[in-house]
């Protein structure tokens, strides 16, 4: 079996990290070994892109449209 060491930690992830565990019954090792289990034998979705934005007016945006896109949640 590997070991793995990981420096610089945040505490408050060690923190949540233990308390799953603990929720768990199971030792952080076993916790961590757990999740990156789960994280790499999920199928991996390619992620949700907006659609293409449709120009009202030319090639050029104009700040009307860019400010539709950024009210319809485009960034």
């Amino acid at each position: 079996m590997s070991t793995l060491v990981i420096k610089n930690f945040p505490e408050k992830l060690h923190v949540r990290l233990k308390a799953q565990a603990q929720r768990h019954h199971r030792s952080v090792t076993k916790e961590v070994v757990s999740l990156i289990e789960s994280v790499l034998a999920a199928p991996r979705q390619p992620p949700k892109l907006s659609p293409p934005l449709k120009l009202a007016s030319g090639d050029r945006p104009t700040i009307e449209d860019i400010e539709a896109a950024i009210a319809e949640g485009r960034d």
